[in-house]
C-alpha cells in the first residue's frame, strides 16, 4: 500500500468517526467506493488499536 492510498484511508476513517447521521455516513461510503476493501478493514483495525491505546473514549 502506497502512503497515498493509505492517508486516504485515515482520511475516510475520520470523516465516518465524525459522521453525525446515517444519511451522511452513506454518503460519505458511496463517494469513496473505491477504498472499500480488506486494504481498509486492516487500517480500520490498526487506527482503532491505536486509540485503545491512547485511551480514546467511545
Amino acid at each position: 500500500m502506497n502512503e497515498q492510498r493509505a492517508q486516504a484511508y485515515v482520511n475516510l476513517i475520520e470523516q465516518l468517526l465524525a459522521c453525525p447521521d446515517d444519511e451522511e455516513l452513506n454518503n460519505i461510503l458511496q463517494a469513496n467506493q473505491e477504498l472499500i476493501d480488506s486494504q481498509l478493514l486492516q487500517v480500520m483495525e490498526n487506527y482503532a488499536t491505536g486509540l485503545l491505546v491512547t485511551g480514546y473514549k467511545v
